[in-house]
């Protein structure tokens, strides 16, 4: 019996008049779609989903167009039934709670982190749930100290406590079971800790998370087309440098590496029509037997898995077959390809033939949504192109979480921007050290760099 399961690959392909790719039951990677745009912007629109994925509690929207009969919002009316007010005070504190808790906007203020359960959702828009869906699978990976964080209730002042307690709670948790699957887990637990590091701090914890998680998620799509691209080389345990800048730094010249073709942003656009074939491939080489989880598979765990075992040779067949099988399917668009010596190379050959196969337009607009939606971290800087950018926000922000609650030497903060997939030339990190020295965040004991420390910044 085959290893492959070429049958099923082929039936997933067929399943419509005209062959169509499709990824069967492998989990997926990543959520975006080949004819539908990610809007740009913040993250802050998918946060209500991206939360309720991570604590699976279902809850009621509150909003202030839930009026009853009488239009009284009946959320405001049970804070006030719970305080008790003297008659002439209703209205007054009426008022009052509605500016507080919603100010000119529909939805609840986000003034305690559990609250985020209550943020509407994105129902009118599939794509933004499955990024929310994405984002808590791949970044918070099922870690209940995340979930926690989100659940507790407990509050610092009586006000909090009385709007969490007459919020429409239910005890039952809705099943959620992981659709994307986490490829690299180093992204996954440094966001965990940073995110754990910021969460006692509630009111930049609040401020802080569309950001951060916005930030995290841009970075592992980047880092995962980068791992991709290289195939059997590429390294899941650590970031592959990419450059950004500082967008107050003025003018980028071509030659900064956040400029270059092989260092910043254009390493990625250049190659992001490549990603949904190489999804594809993956995919398509992972349905075979023994894979009773329809895991997700990479090349380099597809070489660990295969080579040296018994089944090695069979595979390379069943690859080097289905090759065949293919362009069969998908026609003269595809080119013959000679029969692989080994899977390496096996892998590349049947990437090319899913690259060939695929629509142009296809291939193009599910690469540009990786621009699309890591639009907040990128600017256009006239002939030196699309830069990779930290504000002055994003780079505190960054600051914090790597240095959290102990100073460290200056290099070493560098060095936590590269854990995150930020690399700085000379130039930025010059930048860097004056904007955290004009704000007294460096600890100098010395004129030399490698004596000066970062303090922490909460």
């Amino acid at each position: 019996m085959p290893i492959l399961k070429t049958e099923e690959i082929t039936h997933n392909l067929t399943k419509k008049k005209s062959p169509l790719h499709n990824e069967g039951e492998i989990k997926k990677v990543l959520p975006f779609a080949t004819t539908k745009k990610y809007v740009k912007g913040s993250f802050q629109p998918l946060l209500g989903d991206y939360v309720r994925n991570i604590t699976k509690i279902k809850t009621k929207k509150q909003k202030t167009s839930s009026l009853d009969a009488f239009g009284v919002d009946p959320f405001i009316q049970k804070i006030i039934e719970s305080i008790n007010p003297e008659d002439h005070l209703q209205h007054e504190l009426e008022n009052f709670l509605h500016y507080y808790l919603y100010g000119e906007k529909d939805d609840i203020k986000l003034i305690h982190p559990y609250i985020y359960n209550y943020l509407q959702g994105s129902d009118s828009d599939n794509l933004f749930r499955k990024v929310a869906k994405c984002a808590s699978d791949v970044l918070v990976n099922n870690d209940q100290r995340i979930a926690n964080i989100f659940k507790d209730t407990d509050t610092e002042d009586v006000l909090s406590e009385l709007i969490i307690g007459a919020l429409n709670r239910s005890t039952d948790e809705s099943s959620s079971e992981t659709v994307y699957q986490c490829k690299l887990e180093f992204l996954n637990k440094l966001y965990c800790e940073d995110l754990i590091y910021i969460s006692p701090h509630h009111e930049y914890f609040i401020k802080s998370l569309p950001t951060l998680t916005h930030f995290y998620l841009f970075t592992y799509i980047c880092q995962l087309m980068l791992k991709f691209e290289q195939f059997d080389k590429g390294n899941y345990t650590a970031s592959t440098p990419l450059y950004y800048a500082l967008d107050w730094e003025g003018v980028i010249s071509k030659r900064r590496k956040a400029a270059s073709d092989v260092d910043g942003f254009k390493r990625i656009k250049q190659r992001s029509p490549f990603l949904f074939p190489h999804i594809h491939t993956m995919s398509q080489l992972s349905t075979f037997h023994g894979n009773t989880n329809d895991s997700f598979f990479t090349y380099s765990e597809l070489i660990e898995y295969f080579s040296g075992s018994e089944k090695e040779q069979e595979y390379l067949g069943d690859v080097n077959n289905w090759i065949e099988q293919y362009r069969g399917i998908f026609g003269e668009r595809v080119t013959p390809k000679e029969q692989a010596g080994d899977l390496k190379t096996a892998f590349r050959l049947l990437f090319e033939s899913i690259k060939e196969g695929m629509n142009e337009g296809a291939r193009i607009g599910y690469g540009n949504s990786i621009e699309h939606f890591g639009s907040e971290f990128l600017r256009t800087r006239g002939s030196s192109g699309t830069i990779l950018m930290l504000n002055h926000e994003m780079l505190l922000l960054l600051t914090a979480v790597s240095v959290k609650d102990k100073r460290i030497p200056i290099n070493q903060l560098f060095s936590e921007y590269e854990k995150r997939g930020v690399a700085l030339d000379r130039h930025s990190k010059k930048v860097v050290l004056e904007t955290l020295d004009n704000l007294n965040f460096i600890d100098k004991k010395s004129d030399s760099g490698d004596a000066q420390y970062v303090k922490p910044i909460l």
